[in-house]
């Protein structure tokens, strides 16, 4: 596993140190893993935007009902994830 250094304030360091009873490192894993998935869900998101605008351009669809059907795929992917 990789390690990654994170450099805080002194002022954050005070308070942490006071907070002892919390597990610093799976806080930090749990943001940086947060991060990453809203990260992918946005690229996600801007790839099946320009999928629907091409599917749009040559179908019979109205971009309303395109739209909506992504809505539903991203709330499905979204339960998928959350299960993972």
């Amino acid at each position: 596993m990789a390690e990654l250094v994170v450099k805080i304030p002194e002022e954050l360091e005070k308070e942490i140190e006071e907070l002892q009873e919390v597990d610093w490192s799976e806080v930090a894993l749990k943001a940086i893993e947060l991060r990453a998935f809203e990260l992918k869900l946005e690229r996600s998101r801007k790839l099946r935007h320009a999928l629907f605008k091409a599917l749009i351009s040559e179908s019979k669809l109205t971009e309303k009902d395109a739209l909506e059907l992504g809505r539903k795929a991203n709330e499905e992917m979204l339960v998928q994830l959350k299960e993972k």
